[in-house]
């Protein structure tokens, strides 16, 4: 719509200024030598004719891409006072080539838009455009017209217009430089949550599998002289036990050798270790003298997690042991093994199983920055943090203050501009899960004149900190435009498992798993071939469905995720892997992300202005559970978007409460009166968030008081109200193009106006006052209030009028606004949304331009070459 109507308010516009076109003396010239014309030639000629019919006819907003259009209308390259993209090529250029003579730098402009056509309209070709004898670079493909042989050319003749025809009168446009405005930011805190309590005090014990093995081999050699240390060697065992497989392979090298010799000189056992490691050989001598010759009658290998592997032989591994004598005392000075075929009586697997004898409480951290414009003013600020349990504590600091009331506190005048660090310490007495729930946010409210949306695809993950259990990080996510792809970097420490589910709401699916992660400081990138893979190919999530809404992804360190168990998340260190009792680390951002790249369904200039505002919202339908009140079934708000506004989206952070595991729908109303049915969805037990963008014309309407209704089908599915919080992001155009041409500049021949106004940015409206026109510093401009404003009689009182109703102040009728003065937009009784700290207003008298010319010559020549 936007689009939509400044193109056709400057067609109006350049239809006039074009003047009267002399009747069409549009023709085809050719050659009148009749010449013979290879087939090649007659074929490039048909070509470069159809190309100039394509640049006489058909609009500019036929052959280039929108997003095209807009950069050369920001760049000045389209014009708008003159031209308009719905005007064919050629009769921009003929405008162009009429200002040129005042304004030379439209004759580039021509050239420009030319040249961008002619790359893609003759692709493949070499060509050469010249206008009235006139061409260029941008024109030209290369300098090989001279040398080609197969040249088609072709001529077009367009009109130019008749001189002293120009309407007399004024254009204006207006937009901002300086501002000041109200902004708004919901931090909604994503659900992190780690065990209550880990296993302080391992017992271990083993539990004993039959073990079948299908090949076994030892072979080493100790260092020549120095008995004690394996020069070369390995060990490798394969076999399989209770439905596993297990697969050894061990370089010897460098491993210690210890020999066990008992009172008649003889070997009984030679043990190998390398820090927990073990490999111990029970020998018998067989024979030999100096080397002696030993057969291995038992293996006993030992991993670094305690793993005890116990191989009875009878034959087949050899081990020989070399003596010397020095000063009267004999000693081994050498060994090896060497393996032939093994003979093996039976083998065990002895799986080390740890039990926890004593359990200790943990403590989880959580530090994360929010960010504000340097010269960010707050003026209201209000923490909310859901209790995950009753026998948990919570500590909040920001920006080092520690906060009297964790769960609820006025922050505004802890919060500043810049980077403000937030972190909560939680530690548990007796609660098996502690963290954040579900309805934790910041609501902030601060004046800046650098207002700045966060990109939503970027997710900046917090510092998580566990002492002793796994972690669970569930991130809600929405972007508000289509999703190209997803990629997630996670740098850690003292992490061994990394796994990725995704919500489908009753459920979490698993899409990346990583069992074998080195608790050392690693970093695990995981790309949208995986993610977006498994989530499109394994579970059939298409990327148009995790477009329409927010969705969840949840990132589990040493956790995973098991729907039979009645608290599904089990965690390291407490339900699983006593051993793994270690302190864990997530490092945030910018270490760790997760970065959503997708196309938006706006396009932001850089004269939009962010609009954040936040909602309470209000609840119907309430439950009680056994005399206690559990919530609402319905949670609505509100809301209105001013007439020019663009919507962005709606983002609400919701908490909720359901008993056991309830079925039935969600569904979601939204537009004027919640009259469009928008979502409907089963009952999301992991649904902390609902945002959504403008999917359809009938909700998110401007100039329209719209409704948010989310409804539950289910008495044992319910919304707590006051721990949610809604905001709604939308954007207001900075400026006006030119508009129609006006009889009148100013009112008074004034050069220009102390215009006061009123605006609202802060609940009551106040009055400012702005300079604006175009005086030269030996005029001065006129007192005037904006309910003075003839918008209907004068240029500067039109882009005036113009721009405020961007800036949010309600459009009324003309004939209206002329008995009610006070209502005309930046008036007392119908404010604008922004505080103006600098306003340019840009108007040309149109009585000169353009100039009369005649008729204008294009010739195109298409060739190949060789």
């Amino acid at each position: 719509m936007r689009r939509g109507f400044i193109f056709t308010m400057d067609a109006i516009l350049a239809l006039l200024l074009v003047l009267v076109l002399i009747t069409s003396l549009t023709s085809i010239v050719t050659d009148s030598n009749r010449v013979y014309v290879t087939p090649l030639q007659a074929q490039n000629k048909e070509l470069a004719q159809n190309i100039l019919e394509t640049l006489r006819t058909v609009p500019l907003s036929n052959l280039v891409p929108p997003t095209q259009i807009e950069v050369w209308i920001e760049d000045g390259i389209l014009n708008l006072t003159y031209v308009t993209p719905q005007m064919p090529p050629l009769k921009i250029v003929a405008t162009y080539w009429s200002l040129s003579p005042k304004y030379p730098e439209f004759k580039t402009y021509a050239e420009e838009i030319l040249g961008y056509l002619l790359r893609n309209l003759a692709k493949g070709y070499k060509y050469q455009l010249i206008i009235n004898n006139y061409t260029s670079p941008y024109l030209t493909f290369d300098n090989s017209y001279e040398n080609a042989s197969d040249v088609g050319s072709a001529t077009v003749l367009v009109s130019g217009y008749i001189a002293n025809q120009s309407p007399r009168g004024y254009v204006a446009k207006a937009y901002l430089t300086k501002l000041v405005t109200a902004q708004e930011k919901l931090v909604g805190i994503q659900r992190v949550l780690s065990g209550g309590y880990y296993c302080f005090k391992l017992v271990p014990s083993y539990k004993d599998y039959p073990l079948t093995i299908s090949s076994l081999s030892i072979e080493y050699q100790t260092v020549p002289g120095d008995s004690e240390e394996v020069q070369s060697g390995n060990f490798r065992l394969s076999g399989s036990y209770g439905g596993n497989n297990v697969n050894i392979s061990e370089d010897l090298s460098g491993w210690n050798v210890i020999y066990n010799v008992n009172w008649k000189g003889y070997v009984t056992s030679i043990a190998l270790t390398r820090g927990n490691k073990s490999l111990v050989l029970y020998t018998s001598y067989t024979g030999g003298y100096n080397p002696e010759t030993y057969s291995v009658y038992k293996i006993d290998y030992t991993d670094e997690n305690g793993n005890i592997i116990i191989v009875d032989l009878n034959r087949g591994i050899y081990v020989e042991v070399t003596w010397n004598q020095q000063n009267s005392w004999w000693y081994i000075s050498s060994s090896r093994a060497y393996t032939t075929t093994p003979n093996i009586w039976g083998a065990n697997y002895l799986v080390v199983v740890y039990s926890c004898q004593y359990y200790d409480f943990n403590t989880f951290n959580v530090t994360f920055s929010v960010m504000l414009p340097d010269d960010a003013n707050v003026t209201d600020g209000l923490w909310n943090a859901a209790q995950r349990g009753e026998d948990e504590t919570m500590d909040v600091y920001i920006n080092g203050y520690p906060l009297s009331n964790p769960y609820n506190s006025d922050v505004t005048d802890i919060f500043r501009g810049g980077s403000n660090i937030i972190k909560a310490e939680f530690s548990s007495t007796g609660d098996t899960e502690i963290g954040f729930g579900s309805g934790s946010w910041i609501s902030l409210k601060y004046k800046t004149s650098t207002p700045q949306v966060d990109n939503p695809g970027l997710v900046k993950l917090y510092t998580i900190t566990s002492e002793g259990t796994g972690i669970y990080y569930l991130n809600s996510l929405f972007v508000p435009g289509n999703i190209t792809g997803i990629n997630i970097k996670l740098t850690i420490k003292g992490v061994h498992e990394v796994r990725i589910y995704y919500s489908n709401g009753t459920a979490l699916d698993l899409i990346y798993e990583n069992t074998s992660i080195s608790p050392n400081l690693t970093t695990v990138f995981i790309s949208n071939s995986t993610l977006v893979g498994n989530l499109t190919g394994k579970y059939h999530v298409p990327l148009s469905e995790l477009s329409r809404r927010s969705f969840n992804l949840v990132i589990m360190l040493d956790a995973y995720y098991n729907s039979s168990y009645s608290r599904p998340v089990r965690y390291a260190g407490q339900d699983y892997h006593y051993d793994w009792n270690n302190e864990r680390i997530l490092y945030g951002y910018p270490y760790s992300y997760i970065n959503i790249t997708y196309t938006d369904r706006i396009t932001r200039t850089r004269f939009m202005i962010p609009v954040e505002q936040t909602y309470l919202l209000n609840g119907e339908n309430p439950v009680y559970w056994k005399n206690y009140f559990a919530g609402y079934r319905t949670m609505y708000f509100d809301y209105y978007l001013p007439s020019k506004a663009i919507p962005w989206y709606v983002d609400v952070w919701t908490a909720i409460h359901f008993l056991g595991y309830p079925e039935g729908t969600t569904t979601l109303y939204e537009g004027p009166n919640a009259d469009t049915k928008v979502f409907e969805f089963p009952l999301d037990y992991y649904l902390i968030r609902l945002a959504y963008t403008r999917l359809n014309s009938s909700i998110m309407v401007p100039g329209a008081t719209n409704e948010f209704k989310l409804e539950s089908s289910s008495n044992d599915y319910v919304f707590r109200v006051s721990d949610s919080r809604a905001i709604v992001y939308y954007f207001l155009n900075g400026y006006a193009p030119y508009g129609k041409i006006f009889p009148y500049y100013a009112q008074d021949n004034a050069c220009g106006y102390n215009l006061t106004y009123y605006y609202n940015i802060s609940g009551t409206p106040q009055r400012g006052t702005v300079v604006i026109g175009n005086c030269n510093p030996s005029e001065e401009p006129i007192n005037l209030n904006a309910s003075e404003l003839q918008p209907w009689k004068y240029a500067l009182d039109n882009a005036v009028y113009r721009l405020f109703v961007q800036l949010g102040a309600k459009e009324y009728p003309t004939t209206y606004l002329e008995l009610n003065s006070n209502l005309l937009p930046g008036a007392r009784d119908n404010p604008i949304m922004i505080e103006l700290k600098g306003l340019s207003i840009e108007a040309i008298g149109v009585r000169n331009v353009p100039s009369s010319i005649s008729p204008i010559q294009v010739t195109l020549r298409i060739w190949r070459g060789s």
